[in-house]
């Protein structure tokens, strides 16, 4: 039997934007673990590989991903503000690039 394999069927990474829900500590209470949302910014191909990405970066800080709300790759004529525009321009400089914004926390009832 002979299967054809395609060159181009390789998928190129594309730069991706994402919001995610995390459970984050910081220094004063290491053990006192809180609830926010953060966008991030990555190369990825595919939902799959940009979670990935986000587990790896979090776990590198001790922290865990909750969800992923949304994350698609970054749209041509999107606009930004200017936080997340500084994190896409630091994103396409460097192909390892897993950079998270501000962290917007809320209350757990």
């Amino acid at each position: 039997m002979y299967y054809s394999v395609e060159e181009n069927n390789v998928a190129r990474p594309d730069i991706w934007i994402g919001t995610i829900e995390i459970s984050w500590s910081d220094e004063k209470t290491p053990t006192v673990f809180r609830p926010a949302f953060t966008v991030v910014t990555t190369w990825a191909t595919s939902p799959e590989e940009f979670r990935e990405k986000c587990v790896r970066m979090l776990e590198s800080y001790g922290w865990k991903l909750v969800g992923v709300e949304r994350a698609n790759p970054v749209p041509k004529d999107g606009e930004f503000s200017e936080e997340v525009e500084d994190m896409l321009e630091r994103t396409r400089t460097n192909p390892n690039a897993i950079i998270y914004g501000t962290f917007y926390s809320y209350p757990v009832m």
